[in-house]
């Protein structure tokens, strides 16, 4: 039997849509869509920043769950330009300590809140 359990973060800004920040179901964490806006949804003015953010939201909602950047399996990125793919690479590496999870990129046309990329993950549980 399947247990889902959806999750919403205090250190995030509040949900544009109908959706949860994540679902724990089965021992995995599935993160929906993070763009790169801050607690008060804001969002970055620059590819780099809005980057950064978003493994800033990221790690926030791990840390909440008790989880790490290690736990992750998979991302799936959203680029608006594939220009920004080296950009993106350089400073994705950073935040793994030569473990890194599978990944998948894909161009995308447009972003919700004009934002210039977005990710998903999954993530292990700790139970």
């Amino acid at each position: 039997m399947k247990k889902i359990e959806p999750i919403q973060s205090a250190k995030l800004a509040v949900s544009p849509g109908p959706f949860s920040t994540g679902v724990k179901a089965n021992g995995f964490l599935f993160l929906s869509g993070q763009v790169g806006i801050d607690q008060f949804g804001k969002l970055a003015d620059d590819f780099d920043l809005e980057v950064r953010q978003i493994f800033t939201n990221i790690d926030a909602i791990l840390s909440e769950q008790m989880l790490t950047f290690e736990n992750i399996v998979s991302i799936t990125v959203y680029l608006k330009d594939m220009q920004n793919f080296k950009r993106l690479n350089d400073i994705y590496k950073t935040y793994f300590n030569g473990y890194y999870p599978a990944r998948t990129c894909i161009a995308v046309l447009e972003l919700p809140l004009a934002a210039n990329v977005e990710m998903t993950i999954t993530s292990l549980t700790n139970n």
